[in-house]
């Protein structure tokens, strides 16, 4: 006959445990809902050598220049997600997440844009037209040069990165591995000083050692082109690496030079 007793017990005991949680949850909701903003927390993720944005840039974003401070406010009604889209709305800026802690604070975690290459303005003969541009993260995506910041990337040049439609092609995916490659690779990015694509996708550059124009063809297979060149480089230029000005290898099995 005790046992009949037991099931109502049991019953009652999980029920607890399922219960005290939530309402421990909704407390504390409750608590932080009521709690005032006492500081604006912000953190600065990415490549610790780049510094398009500092604090300072984040805070201003945030606040709309000043104009909505947040300290002080009631954190419920903190509108997370238009915050979000503030900072969001520059174009340096990868990813954004706005939160807020239980200490009171609005915790605000940035990405800043990764550059992989940065684009620059020639004329056809390879002069730099002027100062303008942009960089180009590793994603394809373009985004601005900064005022305050300028990161060291390859550079780039030619019609072809003038349109971030065509990084979308099969072309475009081809150069950009190319160019993910030439920034692994510690001898190529060393040796590689610009790279030029025109508008069908023919890539030629500029090298350091030796000062030599690379005709490189497309981007397709450029591993392999990459290996051949590096094997003329140890067997004939390591003698005299002034001996040519310019090397065409976008031949199959040839290398032509001048």
């Amino acid at each position: 006959m005790l046992r009949k007793f037991d099931y109502p017990w049991l019953l009652l005991k999980r029920s607890l445990w399922l219960i005290l949680p939530i309402a421990g949850i909704g407390m504390a909701e409750n608590k932080l809902g009521n709690q005032r903003c006492t500081n604006l927390v912000i953190a600065i993720e990415g490549d610790s050598g780049t510094r398009f944005l500092n604090q300072m840039d984040v805070r201003m974003l945030v606040t709309e220049n000043g104009a909505d401070p947040l300290l002080g406010s009631r954190l419920s009604d903190v509108a997370l997600n238009d915050l979000e889209n503030r900072v969001r709305r520059n174009k340096l800026i990868r990813k954004c997440q706005v939160y807020r802690d239980l200490k009171g604070n609005v915790v605000v975690e940035v990405e800043q844009e990764r550059p992989l290459a940065r684009w620059i303005n020639t004329s056809e003969n390879g002069e730099m037209r002027n100062s303008s541009g942009y960089y180009i993260s590793d994603e394809g995506v373009f985004f601005p040069l900064s005022d305050s910041y300028s990161a060291r990337a390859l550079l780039v040049s030619g019609s072809f990165f003038s349109d971030a439609e065509k990084l979308k092609t099969t072309k475009g995916a081809s150069l950009m591995e190319l160019l993910r490659f030439l920034n692994t690779d510690p001898f190529w990015k060393a040796q590689v000083a610009q790279l030029n694509a025109d508008k069908d996708g023919e890539i030629s550059f500029m090298t350091v050692l030796g000062d030599q124009r690379i005709e490189f063809g497309t981007a397709e297979n450029y591993v392999s082109k990459f290996n051949k060149l590096k094997m003329f480089y140890n067997e004939i230029l390591s003698q005299d690496w002034s001996r040519y000005k310019k090397i065409s290898i976008k031949f199959q099995n040839q290398i032509v030079c001048e």
